[in-house]
């Protein structure tokens, strides 16, 4: 069986200015400038995405769109430790929104900010540098040995891994 990578739920997490929402922001114009896939997207600090998202601090908003206006978007939920929050309530988000078609990507700090059902539906992380704890827990979760290697990236340097394949150690290209 193939993987469809429009059901795959995707994991961004690194330390702070290692380049994560910038991933992100490359990927939300990578869907667009490929498929036309539109981005929804949860941003605390509501940064400028570019034409192709739509972009919202307002929780009440983001979830209408998800779960009741929209279908078949990439979702960008940023900080995730301040949006997701270990709420189990959430937890459809990581289980069930592939059923309309979404794209999800969590954006944080470290996979501890989820609940473990929650991190189980992630089949893809872009892994910046980790803490030890950080980095092992993806590392178990993925059985996945390499992925430890993500307590030695530089700045802007990521593991991308998908569950099954080998760590590709990848640097954004600024």
């Amino acid at each position: 069986m193939k993987f469809d990578p429009k059901l795959l739920h995707y994991g961004i997490f690194g330390t702070g200015l290692s380049g994560k929402t910038t991933l992100a922001m490359h990927l939300s114009k990578s869907y667009w400038r490929k498929a036309q896939i539109k981005s929804l997207v949860l941003d605390p600090n509501k940064e400028n995405w570019g034409p192709q998202a739509f972009v919202t601090d307002d929780e009440a908003i983001f979830w209408e769109m998800v779960w009741k206006r929209e279908r078949d978007c990439a979702l960008f939920v940023d900080e995730g430790g301040e949006t997701i929050k270990r709420d189990s309530e959430k937890t459809p988000l990581f289980t069930r929104v592939r059923h309309r078609g979404h794209r999800l990507h969590i954006i944080g700090h470290g996979g501890m900010n989820l609940l473990p059902v929650q991190r189980e539906q992630i089949h893809t992380v872009y892994l910046f540098r980790q803490s030890k704890d950080g980095a092992d827990l993806w590392a178990e979760q993925f059985a996945e040995p390499r992925i430890v290697d993500s307590t030695t990236l530089g700045q802007y340097e990521f593991l991308h891994c998908r569950v099954f394949c080998e760590p590709k150690r990848q640097k954004l290209e600024l």
